[in-house]
């Protein structure tokens, strides 16, 4: 099931996984740093992880960008009449998918990157 997500997304879907798998690693490694009272680059790690966090969702909607390709392209190459009911959906569905899956990976991010913004401030005060 999660192996026919991933294929419904296309290949947009591996650098959405490796921006929410980078995104990660800095959240955790950034709060290790925090926990363990060490002096990390706190701000270069909290802007990479911003950046990573507004990544999520720009990739989502390159796919969403293609998907609408895909089903206007399989739309105007139609020679008869009725439209082909499973290449609309293809690309209707890798646009949904890869939307999805954009917002699913940048609204936890962002709420741990103000979490992370939480910590620092209070350390700083």
């Amino acid at each position: 099931m999660i192996l026919d997500y991933l294929q419904t997304g296309g290949f947009l879907m591996i650098p959405i996984a490796a921006v929410t798998f980078m995104m990660w690693l800095c959240y955790f490694s950034t709060l290790a740093s925090f926990r363990e009272d060490r002096a990390p680059s706190n701000r270069h790690d909290l802007q990479f992880m911003a950046a990573l966090v507004a990544a999520a969702p720009l990739l989502g909607l390159l796919g969403t960008v293609i998907g609408m390709m895909d089903t206007f392209h399989a739309t105007a190459s139609l020679v008869s009449a009725a439209p082909d009911a499973a290449a609309l959906s293809d690309g209707i569905g890798k646009a949904l998918v890869t939307t999805q899956a954009g917002l699913v990976s940048a609204i936890p991010g962002a709420l741990a990157l103000a979490h992370l913004r939480h910590i620092q401030k209070k350390r700083h005060a």
